[in-house]
């Protein structure tokens, strides 16, 4: 046998051996995909209701648009299937599960232990509260620089506890308190500030990101607190779809996709830098 004739062979059998190994990780990438998308369709259950993670852009629109949206449809593509979105009251999600309503729940929720006890649940997004001031500020710098100003806050929020809090800090240091303002909604609360009534607020960065959208140049953010809350992806209970779903976020967090739906958002790219465990 020449040396010619070998090459050949040993070429045939190397071309052979990567063409059934390829069709296998095709077959094997086709089938680890979890069954309640078999028909083609992942059905999301959502508020709609939180931008810039899921909402809908204007009055009578069909189709939501939102960070979350752009991640679910990014997973339903690497399943072969076509995200369809129910929506509904956010306190009716979860249970929307236990129905079959839908297969997974994607709507700003967050990651929970008592949620866990019922249903698994994948965190994949981290979220921060933060300090809003306008952009022309340059002399607020962290929240006790608000001392004997105005700070406007969305009524009903925990972020009224949180200036509580930092005015007894400021009554113990010997400075002015904080002058808390209430207003019903965010948009009134940034509006406030965008007058200059009010020097700052204290909101999540989701809303900052969705609002400084809204007025390109207007506002910043000084100040990041520590503490974060994660956001998740909830399905029901089950090791072998809840393996195939953390698989595919961190297979977009890999390929660079997160990061672009990040950016495209206006929201912090380092907020799907978490663990995507939850023990």
């Amino acid at each position: 046998m020449t040396k010619t004739t070998l090459g050949m062979k040993i070429s045939l059998l190397a071309g052979t051996m990567f063409a059934a190994m390829f069709s296998a990780g095709t077959a094997l990438s086709a089938d680890d995909k979890p069954d309640f998308v078999s028909g083609g369709v992942l059905k999301i259950c959502t508020s709609g209701e939180f931008p810039p993670m899921e909402y809908y852009e204007n009055p009578g629109d069909k189709d939501l648009v939102g960070f979350e949206i752009d991640v679910m449809d990014a997973i339903a593509k690497r399943w072969g299937a076509k995200a369809e979105y129910i929506v509904g009251d956010f306190k009716g999600l979860l249970p929307s599960l236990d129905s079959k309503r839908c297969d997974l729940v994607a709507s700003g929720i967050m990651i929970t232990p008592a949620r866990l006890e019922k249903y698994d649940g994948i965190p994949y997004f981290g979220s921060h509260v933060v300090l809003v001031t306008a952009a022309s500020d340059t002399e607020t710098k962290v929240p006790a620089d608000v001392s004997g100003k105005i700070m406007a806050i969305e009524a009903g929020t925990t972020y009224e506890k949180t200036v509580a809090d930092l005015n007894a800090e400021l009554e113990v240091a010997g400075k002015e308190p904080i002058q808390a303002q209430t207003y019903p909604s965010a948009s009134g609360v940034i509006e406030q500030i965008l007058v200059g009534r009010a020097t700052a607020t204290i909101t999540q960065d989701t809303t900052a990101a969705y609002r400084m959208l809204q007025v390109p140049g207007r506002l910043a953010i000084p100040y990041t607190y520590e503490e974060s809350e994660n956001y998740g992806i909830y399905l029901r209970k089950s090791n072998d779809d809840r393996r195939m779903l953390k698989e595919a976020i961190e297979a977009l967090q890999a390929s660079g996709e997160m990061k672009a739906f990040l950016k495209k958002w206006n929201l912090p790219e380092t907020s799907t830098d978490v663990s995507h465990d939850v023990n």
